[in-house]
């Protein structure tokens, strides 16, 4: 499986540390008794990586000039077999076969919307490399040849593949006015909070909430293609005022993060969110730093950060400014 990710504006390519060989290459291994190709493609990805992908349907490319291998047969797109394509290679004995046998390789492409979400415990270490990383990575020529073709081509694949809607103005307009109204009420908070007036908060949160069910379930994520860039920017913030319902706001995750990976949202709504899920809704360490807290000492400072050393480099990634900007901004409007 050919596993590839979107991080801010950068593509890259998922490998593992093959146990045996011990160079980087994809994720793969052989079919399990009643599986298909596909099932068998996802299973050991999800054991190998943690990570469950998104399948992408072949786009009718042909195997790129340099590969080392020849193509069994053509493998055309169709909702059963999403393979984008099959190859054949001599193999020596393994587990499976005692004498020198082919392997014929289905070759699948997926992605993964979420690679700062959440995963469940791999099999093998696991990196995500770019196209430069993977020119000079450990791996087979067959790995780094198709590996790069996909870098190029797959960002394509996946926004030509994401419904193209007629722009819905009236809706672009509803969420301003809730986007305004919100922030107009935020703006003039006092410091002490009434019951009055945080019943009144909830209230005006609860209402936009579940507005906004109804808008998801019925046109999905509203991104830039449907409502606009200001509009996408409010259906964002929205979501992240949903708070009072965890399971909506875990749910709009997922689509906000497909659209991501198509071009039809902005990185840095997903950075918020994912942190925002992790630190209020689950309790946990975020990846961005965009969550803040009151400081002991006066102020406010992030809460935990996982990986805290990488914490700015995945900001920029997701057009985010270094995380010392960003706090000092937050305490600086919050004197």
């Amino acid at each position: 499986m050919y596993l590839l990710a979107r991080f801010g504006s950068l593509w890259r390519l998922g490998v593992i540390e093959h146990p045996h060989h011990g160079r980087w290459m994809v994720s793969g291994g052989h079919l399990e008794p009643g599986e298909t190709p596909e099932q068998a493609a996802l299973r050991e990805t999800v054991e190998e990586t943690g990570y469950r992908p998104r399948l992408l349907p072949s786009a009718g490319h042909g195997l790129p000039r340099g590969y080392p291998r020849f193509p069994a047969r053509p493998v055309h797109a169709t909702e059963s077999r999403p393979a984008w394509w099959t190859v054949v290679m001599p193999a020596g004995p393994d587990g499976h076969h005692p004498k020198r046998h082919r392997h014929v390789d289905h070759i699948h492409v997926a992605v993964v919307d979420r690679p700062y979400g959440p995963g469940s415990p791999r099999e093998h270490p696991f990196r995500w490399v770019s196209a430069a990383g993977l020119k000079a990575l450990d791996a087979p020529a067959n790995t780094r040849v198709l590996g790069s073709t996909l870098l190029d081509a797959v960002p394509g694949v996946v926004a030509e593949r994401r419904p193209r809607p007629v722009r819905d103005e009236a809706l672009r307009r509803e969420l301003l006015r809730r986007r305004d109204a919100d922030q107009e009420f935020r703006h003039h908070l006092p410091r002490t909070i009434s019951e009055e007036t945080a019943a009144r908060w909830a209230e005006a949160d609860e209402g936009n909430t579940a507005w906004l069910r109804q808008v998801i379930d019925r046109v999905g994520w509203p991104g830039r293609a449907l409502c606009g860039e200001d509009g996408a920017d409010a259906a964002w913030l929205l979501t992240q005022h949903a708070d009072r319902q965890p399971d909506l706001q875990r749910a709009w995750i997922e689509l906000l993060a497909e659209a991501v990976t198509s071009g039809d949202a902005e990185p840095r709504h997903l950075a918020f969110l994912e942190d925002r899920v992790a630190v209020h809704a689950d309790g946990g360490e975020q990846w961005f730093g965009t969550q803040h807290r009151p400081a002991p000492g006066g102020g406010y400072e992030p809460f935990p950060i996982r990986d805290p050393d990488g914490v700015d480099q995945r900001r920029a990634e997701h057009g985010l400014e270094p995380l010392s900007e960003a706090t000092k901004r937050i305490n600086d409007t919050n004197v």
